[in-house]
């Protein structure tokens, strides 16, 4: 068979289409690769994250502080010789502290052993209790509060256990203290950490000291 030197040669050409579909297919391989693998995308996500925490962190602290309510601080609900008044003797007793930095008028408040009624003891007009100030409750039972003595509760307290609660004057209750059965002449006293502890150490009218302190 001879060999034609003068016949056509035919070279293989990629149509317009095969080389743009080839190049598609690098793109998508490689940006396949880059989701995959590279981490810029994932640092983005946690900065705008971590703007997003920063900012709501900082609508937080920029926010109205709340000044604070009057506590419950300590209680005794069998008192013998601990604390004697000098109207009404071994009488039992609560007391109130103001951990903030302002005087608060608790006109019109109410101090209570039973939810349902709000305002067994209601503290009158004009009552101030002071900056970083305590204020003494006496328990007397069938005692009310009177002029001479404004701080008798009329209503005596369980030494097997009372739920006392603190009420301000639009029927919000700010505090509220489950005091266990106590021992005679021992106090149930609110320590620095907020918690409660019982103690023989009575302090009415002064900071709590814990019993071995």
């Amino acid at each position: 068979m001879e060999n034609n030197e003068n016949a056509p040669v035919f070279e293989a050409y990629e149509s317009e289409e095969d080389v743009l579909h080839g190049e598609l297919s690098f793109e998508g391989e490689f940006s396949r690769e880059r989701i995959g693998w590279s981490r810029p995308a994932v640092f983005i996500v946690l900065a705008v994250v971590a703007a997003a925490l920063l900012g709501i962190a900082a609508m937080i602290l920029l926010l109205p502080k709340s000044d604070g309510h009057p506590i419950i601080n300590e209680v005794m609900t069998s008192n013998d010789s601990a604390f004697l008044h000098p109207d009404h003797g071994s009488v039992d007793w609560i007391e109130l502290y103001n951990p903030t930095d302002r005087d608060i008028d608790l006109g019109g408040y109410g101090l209570t052993d039973e939810l349902k009624k709000q305002y067994k003891y209601t503290f009158p007009a004009g009552t101030v209790l002071k900056s970083h100030a305590y204020l003494v409750l006496y328990c007397t039972g069938g005692t009310t509060a009177s002029d001479a003595d404004p701080y008798c509760t009329g209503f005596a307290l369980s030494q097997e256990g009372e739920q006392l609660y603190l009420i301000d004057g639009s029927y919000v209750e700010l505090d509220e203290v489950n005091v266990p059965f106590l021992e005679t002449d021992t106090a149930y006293a609110r320590t620095e950490s907020g918690a409660f502890a019982v103690t023989s150490v009575a302090t009415p009218g002064e900071k709590n000291v814990l019993s071995g302190q």
